[in-house]
């Protein structure tokens, strides 16, 4: 019995160790907090954990780090999808989060200083390409350092600022000191930067309340504004009946005076007013709302159409009156679901009200996202262009995978942050994607069923099927990364490997090959985190000669991993061609395991065509009569051995004609301060002396290190044969 508590007791011990270690219970916040709730959950703990308020405690350091560790990894978009999908075992273990951290006072008094604002929306650099750079939205952003006194003095202004243009325009804010290279991309300079989108105007004027409203309210596109002198234009004021106030004019009412007049001097009760004189969206019937979707589907309507399903018991806030004015090319229409429930139903419309952007070909989408005008009018114009993009329900998948089409599906859940992240990046990959896929939605809280069919448990999964066979997508959520995901599978730059294929071109590999080989394992975590970083050196190397980029999956074919001594995954091994002077397989010990480490090893292991200069044979390349291209580098530079897989491409295919050489400048630093190199990697071109006279040390520089740019640029600095 005594044996029996022992254990129960090391249980539960063990058990509640495990729990208190998991990162969303650790900042006490829900596994689908947005960043918002993230931050303000580390500050709470933070103010209560940090060391310097628990300076009794041996132990605190350790604890913040943790807590530190938590909020990093959490915040992180990327991150934290691998901390969901693998828990800590799938981060990079390469990396250190949380070990550095600011002081208590830091916490209390800068960190997260609009996040108990809910008109302020804090920007990351995602939430800016998506919803700033990608919408014609009107916004407002002030960027500010935590540290900067002036933003502290500018801060209870723009919450004033903010409050009285909700719903007017977006107000936003960025944390420079978190999103340096978002703040340096906007040519922030200074704290507090004030700049309005689109068109990136920077506010310049006293940054008063009353400045600031009288600015933005110039900027929003919904209606046009103007302003008459009655001191100056007394007749002009005397034939539209005011002496001051505020008049709104509908379209062409200006010019026989049918406006209506503007009691309010408020900003808040001017736009409430004004909305409320908008037209309301045309409420349409079964029979038309059938019509316009059979157009659609046939492709004799071109236009997408934005539907609003409401209900009676929907308050009208006057916002979807903006619509009109945000999104002219669209056409609208309302359908009250009180009264045709079973099209709603048919729909799997669940709630009220709901906007679905119907478009030229049948799609259909759902916006989920705030039922704020701005918001709405970003996921109509970005759905509407998205022809490819629809919603799958249990009617229309698998069935649509029985065509051989290839078809792109995210299963996801609408309560899940990073799902909510993905959509848009997934929406704008289907516009991206050149070959004929398919991109799909399938709303699993809806659908349940279905994707416990398809064995789907986590959210966001997506999976490309191609001729019906998933392929399962584990990279970044970018389009970017998406489309070149796409790419891969359809026409994969990676050589996968069976037995028969291993043993044929690695174990008996033909002479002048090299081979890099990928060894993984299908439940690796760690495996699954670096594939699109090797897909992607297998790209870059695609075009070199005789040099193959392969995979094989260690837990189908054990035994030719085993023969290879292969312990532990991923295992990265280059198998080298006769020319390198060794037929010895060489395993990647690097630190990071990307696409461009991977190229740098590799082309450092080949053999170069790029001649190693000194002192002397420099002083032999100014007297030469043909053309020289020198890189000068530093062995200790970062950017040098990033540049020099570049330098070996540009070699090679100047061969012939422009001879290529390198020097270091670490071991012959006065020559190259003779030759005017102050900055590593230095690229000079030497064209040739007449008649084997010393040419100018200086030579012709390339400011530009792009591999393309200087390939290109060669030829016309080159004498005419």
């Amino acid at each position: 019995m005594t044996k029996l508590l022992a254990f129960l007791f090391l249980l539960c011990h063990f058990y509640s160790f495990v729990l208190a270690e998991d990162f969303y219970e650790m900042l006490g916040v829900p596994r689908n907090a947005d960043v918002r709730e993230i931050r303000k959950g580390f500050k709470k703990k933070a103010l209560v954990l940090h060391p310097d308020k628990n300076t009794e405690d041996p132990d605190a350091h350790e604890k913040f780090v943790r807590l530190n560790r938590a909020y990093e990894v959490l915040k992180d978009e990327d991150l934290r999808k691998k901390y969901d999908m693998y828990g800590e075992e799938g981060l990079d273990e390469n990396r250190s989060f949380g070990n550095q951290y600011q002081s208590w006072s830091y916490y209390n008094d800068n960190f997260g200083i609009y996040d108990d604002d809910p008109e302020i929306v804090t920007l990351t650099k995602a939430d800016f390409e998506q919803s700033v750079t990608g919408s014609e939205d009107v916004w407002f952003i002030n960027f500010y350092h935590p540290m900067c006194s002036h933003c502290h003095t500018l801060a209870p202004v723009w919450r004033e600022v903010a409050r009285d243009l909700e719903g007017v325009v977006r107000i936003g804010a960025v944390n420079c000191d978190d999103e340096y290279h978002l703040c340096s991309s906007q040519g922030i300079r200074s704290y507090p930067t004030l700049i309005s989108y689109p068109g990136r105007i920077f506010y310049r004027q006293e940054k008063s309340k009353e400045s600031l409203i009288d600015f933005m309210l110039k900027q929003d596109g919904i209606v046009n504004f103007g302003r008459i002198e009655c001191f100056n234009q007394k007749t002009l004021c005397a034939s539209l009946g005011m002496e001051s106030g505020l008049k709104f004019y509908e379209n062409d009412q200006f010019w026989d005076d049918r406006g209506t007049v503007i009691p309010s001097l408020n900003v808040q009760e001017i736009a409430k007013e004004v909305l409320a004189l908008l037209p309301e969206m045309k409420k349409l019937d079964e029979e038309t709302f059938k019509n316009i979707r059979r157009n659609l589907e046939m492709r004799e309507e071109t236009v997408a159409w934005l539907m609003q399903f409401s209900s009676n018991s929907d308050d009208d806030t006057f916002e979807i009156r903006k619509l009109p004015g945000l999104l002219p090319s669209l056409k609208m229409g309302q359908v009250d679901c009180s009264q045709l429930k079973k099209l709603c139903d048919d729909l799997y419309i669940a709630k009220t009200p709901t906007f679905m952007i119907f478009k030229p070909g049948g799609g259909y989408e759902l916006h989920h996202g705030r039922l704020l005008a701005h918001d709405i009018a970003v996921f109509a114009r970005e759905g509407a262009a998205a022809t490819h993009f629809q919603i799958l329900t249990p009617e229309e998948f698998p069935k649509v995978l029985t065509d051989g089409s290839t078809w792109f599906v995210d299963f996801y859940a609408p309560w899940c942050p990073p799902c909510m992240k993905l959509l848009p990046e997934f929406r704008k990959a289907s516009r991206l994607v050149e070959t004929p896929v398919k991109f799909g939605s399938i709303d699993c809280t809806t659908h349940q069923s279905l994707c416990t069919r398809f064995n789907i448990h986590q959210y966001p999964t997506t999976i490309l099927y191609n001729q019906s066979v998933p392929h399962e997508y584990s990279g970044y959520h970018t389009a970017d990364q998406i489309v070149e995901f796409v790419k891969d599978t359809l026409n994969p730059a990676v050589i996968t490997l069976d037995e028969e294929k291993f043993e044929n071109l690695i174990e008996n590999k033909p002479q002048g090959e090299l081979w890099v080989v990928d060894y993984f394992a299908n439940w690796c975590g760690h495996c699954k985190t670096m594939a699109p970083e090797y897909r992607r050196f297998a790209r870059i190397m695609a075009d070199v000669p005789n040099v193959h980029v392969a995979t094989i999956d260690c837990a189908n074919f054990r035994s030719a991993c085993s023969r290879q001594g292969i312990t532990s995954y991923p295992s990265i091994v280059l198998y080298p061609s006769e020319s390198m002077g060794t037929r010895r397989a060489e395993k990647f010990n690097g630190w990071s395991r990307d696409a461009d480490s991977f190229r740098q090893w590799v082309y450092s292991r080949m053999s170069s065509v790029v001649t190693v200069l000194n002192d002397r044979s420099y002083e032999q390349v100014l007297h030469s009569t043909e053309p020289w291209l020198v890189d000068f580098y530093a062995p200790w530079c970062g950017h040098c051995h990033v540049f020099a897989p570049d330098f070996e491409d540009i070699a090679r295919a100047l061969k012939g004609t422009v001879k290529a050489g390198k020097l270091d400048c670490e071991r012959y630093r006065w020559v190259c301060s003779g030759a005017g190199v102050n900055a590593y990697p230095t690229v000079k071109l030497y064209v040739g002396s007449l008649h084997g006279s010393r040419q100018n040390v200086n030579g012709i520089n390339f400011p530009s290190l792009n591999k393309h740019t200087i390939l290109s640029n060669i030829p016309r600095y080159l004498p005419e044969n």
